[in-house]
């Protein structure tokens, strides 16, 4: 029994510290319509630690127009600027869902 919980604690510590990043992701992408770039707050649900964050960040940092992203698991928030022009709102919706946590409008 011991041993099932020992790896059970592995398990979520591994999951937990998939990330590598620390603080808010850039991403290089080229030019970017500086009238057209937009910053919003999306909240959600289902991240428990900073390996979460880091997931969040990366996902939202690989969509092109993405220009930074933030997450918190204790705000249980994502702050995304984007350039409006290349990505929608929905896509980020999507890929934040698309890893297993939930958007909530």
């Amino acid at each position: 029994m011991k041993k099932i919980y020992l790896l059970i604690i592995g398990i979520i510590m591994f999951s937990c510290n998939q990330g590598t990043s620390t603080g808010s992701e850039k991403k290089q992408t080229g030019e970017q319509n500086l009238a057209a770039v937009k910053t919003i707050q999306l909240n959600v649900s289902g991240m428990t630690c900073e390996g979460c964050e880091n997931t969040v960040e990366s996902a939202l940092t690989k969509v092109d127009g993405v220009v930074t992203a933030e997450a918190s698991y204790v705000k249980s928030v994502a702050s995304v600027s984007y350039d409006t022009t290349k990505v929608k709102r929905e896509l980020l919706t999507e890929t934040i869902n698309n890893l297993g946590y939930h958007v909530e409008n």
